[in-house]
């Protein structure tokens, strides 16, 4: 069994911010869910959301403390 690179990988900035952006959540937080929407000038834009529980498809990434949710569309 192969196992497969992380979709993304995270810089320690990147991970602290996220983690101080969660704590001034007025919800519970899980993660962060990124994905990809219809939509802009060249038709596609990049959705991020904080989210309370991990999607149905969604790819889980843990590193540095944050859970990364990855919608597969």
């Amino acid at each position: 069994m192969t196992t497969r690179a992380p979709a993304i990988r995270l810089t320690d900035r990147a991970a602290d911010r996220i983690k101080f952006l969660m704590a001034q959540a007025n919800r519970p937080i899980a993660g962060l869910r990124i994905g990809v929407k219809a939509r802009g000038c060249s038709g596609l834009t990049y959705n991020l959301e904080y989210v309370q529980e991990k999607g149905k498809s969604d790819e889980v990434v843990e590193e540095k403390g944050v859970t990364v949710f990855i919608d597969p569309s």
